[in-house]
């Protein structure tokens, strides 16, 4: 008899939790998706909180009334240094709280005021932070959409890394580079390099001066010097030249006409 009741025991006590909570996923409804939205990269530890946002759709017909769950669970900090809260209109949802090792599973005490439908979402928005102690790990996201019945719709999954407070401590700040003993940080008494001392080159042009020649390719690259110079020159001379010897023929010219004298006599009358 004693059995007997300790099994009726048992199995109310199962049947109660497996009301209060939704049982482990193992199918999903055609036509539902859910995503998550909004999931930072990272948490610091007793940095506040940040949000997870997840969102359900469906390209069904029929609308129907959703229920949130999420199971949470956390690797390196403990469940105890993790804080989340369902909102809901900028306010707290009431929720249930089921934990089990480094698992912690959130489930909605009510329905979701939203209604899922075609062209119509459901959210689900958590804040979740981390309490100053928490040690440097990783935690993991499963949200999951449960129907009237507990049936499960959908489900997704993401993760985030947690950053401790000794991770932040030993961030090692940049380093400045230290001059080494006979230098200075000052430019002007710094190292003057090999040209200062004269031995390492014997160029008395200046920089400026050699940039300069390097800019013409023709210098630089030992090509052919430019013609235009002594091609104008040559030019001027020939000109010149051609001018005088023009003036020098008109000068004969004028010289002959003038001194000939007639070869012909006309008589007296």
């Amino acid at each position: 008899m004693r059995h007997r009741v300790a099994l009726v025991t048992t199995a109310l006590a199962v049947a109660a939790a497996n009301l209060a909570l939704p049982g482990r996923a193992t199918a999903v409804e055609p036509g539902v998706q859910v995503t998550i939205t909004e999931l930072p990269a990272s948490f610091k530890a007793g940095a506040g909180s940040r949000t997870v946002t997840v969102v359900a759709s469906t390209d069904r017909v029929r609308c129907r009334k959703v229920r949130w769950s999420m199971a949470l669970r956390v690797d390196g900090p403990g469940l105890g240094q993790v804080d989340v809260a369902r909102v809901e209109n900028d306010g707290d949802f009431p929720v249930r709280v089921e934990t089990d090792g480094d698992t912690a599973r959130i489930t909605d005490v009510q329905l979701d005021p939203g209604e899922l439908c075609r062209g119509r979402t459901v959210t689900a928005r958590y804040r979740i932070a981390f309490d100053d102690d928490a040690e440097t790990g990783g935690v993991v996201f499963q949200p999951q959409a449960f129907d009237v019945a507990g049936r499960l719709l959908q489900q997704t999954s993401g993760q985030s890394s947690v950053v401790g407070q000794e991770s932040q401590a030993t961030e090692a700040p940049i380093a400045t580079p230290t001059p080494a003993p006979g230098e200075s940080d000052d430019p002007e008494y710094g190292d003057p390099g090999p040209d200062a001392t004269g031995d390492a080159t014997d160029d008395p042009e200046p920089a400026e001066s050699r940039d300069a020649i390097g800019a013409v390719p023709a210098a630089s690259n030992g090509g052919t010097p430019s013609l235009l110079g002594p091609g104008l020159i040559i030019g001027a001379v020939l000109v010149f030249l051609g001018v005088a010897l023009l003036l020098r023929l008109r000068m004969r010219n004028r010289e002959s006409r003038g001194g000939t004298a007639p070869t012909r006599f006309y008589p007296i009358r």
